[in-house]
């Protein structure tokens, strides 16, 4: 994989999630629901990623694996996050 391949999957990743985090911070914060609607929302911000990354690298076992620690990343960084949030309230 060539390095701006690798660099556009994960500047996808942590920008999604920063969107993703000031959307919920703005609009979902202290609403009824906000973990729900948050997991709703982070789910359709996967698949998009997911199908931008696969169109963006080639398919070898190397590139999956690096996008399975990409995702794992964000996704943990994203959820400590909005759980820290949450339990704040």
């Amino acid at each position: 994989m060539n390095f701006w391949d690798s660099f556009i999957i994960m500047f996808l990743v942590a920008f999604l999630n920063v969107v993703l985090y000031i959307i919920f911070k703005r609009y979902l914060y202290g609403k009824p629901d906000a973990g729900m609607k948050f997991l709703t929302m982070n789910i359709g911000k996967d698949v998009f990623w997911l199908i931008t990354s696969l169109i963006i690298i080639d398919k070898t076992r190397e590139n999956f694996l690096f996008m399975i620690i990409c995702f794992v990343i964000g996704s943990f960084l994203i959820y400590l996050s909005i759980i820290k949030l949450i339990n704040k309230s």
